[in-house]
């Protein structure tokens, strides 16, 4: 997938999301429902207005601390990380 097809993916799964089509699935505790929905929310803010550039670090630092205190989502929490450091999925 090249990079516009991929914010073009993006695009469409913040925007799903908004609109109620796209739903965060499974039993999950509150936090980290939480703040998944609130990175989604910054996604939002960030397809909505591209001239930030980026989604707000405080965003991301919530979201792998919520997930990173439950034992089911290390992996992902590794994979987020990776991510990060490297600008893509590993």
């Amino acid at each position: 997938m090249n990079d516009k097809q991929k914010k073009d993916y993006f695009e469409y799964l913040i925007n799903s999301y908004d609109d109620g089509t796209a739903t965060i699935k499974g039993d999950h505790p509150k936090e980290v429902q939480i703040a998944v929905d609130s990175f989604f929310k910054a996604g939002k803010i960030l397809v909505d207005h591209p001239e930030i550039g980026t989604i707000p670090t405080e965003y991301v630092d919530k979201l792998l601390s919520s997930l990173a205190q439950y034992p089911q989502y290390h992996k992902l929490v590794l994979d987020l990380v990776t991510i990060l450091q490297t600008g893509e999925d590993g």
